[in-house]
């Protein structure tokens, strides 16, 4: 195992450039908190199972990029748990421990990929992406009016990278149309909502659905 200060070194050069990001202790400290690896892994998998290693490394980089931000939280729970912003989260409830727990195998691969970019051994794949989103996704959403057209690439916004079907965003200057470079112009997110007969036969997501506003309200 690595000497402490070896890591907080490393994690001083990997994240010491992001806003928001006050001491690599900070991190460190919040990264070995209970549960935080398990948090990581489960929101992980459930936003990239099917997007091989390189979209669970974006997925990652993605998550540790608004842990050190601090704008979210400076905990991996406060980020992982922040209102309307990653949708696994937001279908179980709010709440990251209500998502299914990952595989043995999965923990593993994800636990490796966090440790390779503590440690400096694989750049960020995103180009210190904040947000991401499935486009395609969004854009069907937006042509059935289940959300604002303004959510597609998040106002119009240039990914910073586009790994498998996600497109990652890096929060480096306004948009166009963009009232906040930090925030995104999300009007409403679309979360599907398992039907009755869904939900009876045990099935997945069924054709009604609700829509959660930026302060978490839902209609």
């Amino acid at each position: 195992m690595r000497p402490r200060r070896t890591l907080l070194a490393l994690l001083g050069l990997l994240l010491g450039p992001l806003a928001g990001f006050a001491r690599a202790e900070d991190l460190a400290a919040a990264l070995a908190a209970p549960g935080a690896r398990e948090a990581i892994a489960r929101v992980t998998v459930a936003e990239a199972a099917n997007q091989g290693d390189s979209g669970l490394l974006a997925v990652v980089c993605t998550i540790l990029n608004r842990l050190a931000d601090g704008r979210w939280g400076t905990s991996v729970d406060q980020v992982l748990n922040a209102r309307a912003q990653f949708e696994p989260v937001l279908r179980a409830g709010g709440d990251w421990r209500a998502l299914p727990a990952a595989s043995p195998v999965q923990r593993a691969r994800v636990d490796t990929l966090v440790n390779l970019v503590l440690e400096g051994r694989v750049p960020d794949p995103t180009g210190k992406a904040l947000y991401f989103q499935n486009p395609r996704i969004v854009a069907a959403r937006a042509a059935a009016g289940q959300v604002s057209p303004r959510l597609v690439h998040f106002g119009g916004r240039t990914p910073s990278a586009v790994i498998g079907d996600h497109a990652f965003y890096a929060a480096t200057g306004p948009a166009p149309g963009a009232v906040d470079a930090a925030a995104p112009p999300i009007d409403a997110i679309f979360v599907p909502r398992p039907s009755s007969e869904a939900v009876a036969a045990g099935a997945g997501s069924g054709a009604r659905g609700l829509f959660v506003l930026p302060d978490g309200s839902r209609r």
